[in-house]
């Protein structure tokens, strides 16, 4: 019922009592004969004093504009932030996958009658991010096996990877495959370290991020619970104190 009035008299600063009065024995929700003046004058009252005076007040304040703002600005980025995390987080499984590669050559270069056509069918059957590249030398392998994995080797921009296709090419040209991935074993092991490095500085992060969130609730309760009234307190006695020196 009090939603009907406020309706009806919203952003009218000069409403009195007795116009909503007026309106209440106009409107449906007044029964002649059983609502009596007096109800019509309190609820009146209510109306006006405690909710349609609240209501025309409000206003847009600095801190509501200032919100406005930043929460403009962090949907504007959202987009970016997520892609650049989904940058970072597909950096990292190409790393591991290209290192998944280099054990499957280690276990496939020492045994006998393995050629690059093969090694490709096992790197295809357990790629993921590379799959599509791969997936398209093996179908043109047949046509032209250098000519295939130069194709694929423009395809790729991970170095990593150009690296393994480089020294394919070499084993296609009669090469010993032992021979064209003698330095894999160097570069595995320090992929591994760089991986390990990489890993032991996120989780220095995280712990770090970690300890500002757990740290958040307290300091939190700290400045609001203790900081701020006491320089709400002191500003009052300072104001009062002042208010009294002018006054004598």
């Amino acid at each position: 019922m009090d939603n009907y009035f406020l309706d009806m008299f919203r952003g009218k600063l000069n409403t009195k009592t007795s116009d909503v009065e007026k309106a209440f024995k106009r409107s449906k929700y007044y029964i002649e004969g059983e609502t009596t003046d007096e109800e019509v004058t309190t609820i009146a009252k209510r109306i006006v004093e405690k909710k349609l005076a609240i209501i025309n007040s409000e206003y847009m304040q600095w801190f509501e504009l200032l919100l406005a703002f930043v929460f403009a600005v962090i949907a504007y980025m959202a987009p970016i932030w997520i892609l650049t995390f989904q940058v970072k987080m597909r950096q990292l499984e190409m790393e591991d996958e290209v290192m998944q590669f280099q054990t499957i050559i280690l276990m496939l270069m020492r045994i006998e009658r393995v050629n690059v056509e093969i090694i490709l069918e096992w790197l295809e059957r357990y790629s993921n991010i590379f799959k599509a590249p791969i997936t398209k030398c093996v179908n043109n392998y047949e046509a032209g096996a250098w000519e295939a994995l130069e194709e694929m080797k423009e395809d790729v921009s991970y170095i990593p990877l150009v690296r393994i296709i480089e020294s394919l090419q070499a084993a296609v040209e009669k090469i010993p495959i032992t021979d064209a991935f003698d330095e894999l074993d160097s570069e595995r092991d320090y992929y591994q370290e760089k991986r390990k490095e990489s890993n032991e500085r996120l989780i220095k992060r995280k712990g770090m991020i970690g300890k500002a969130i757990g740290f958040a609730p307290m300091v939190c309760m700290f400045v609001g619970y203790l900081i701020v009234p006491l320089v709400f307190i002191g500003l009052t006695s300072m104001s009062t104190s002042f208010s009294s020196m002018t006054a004598k």
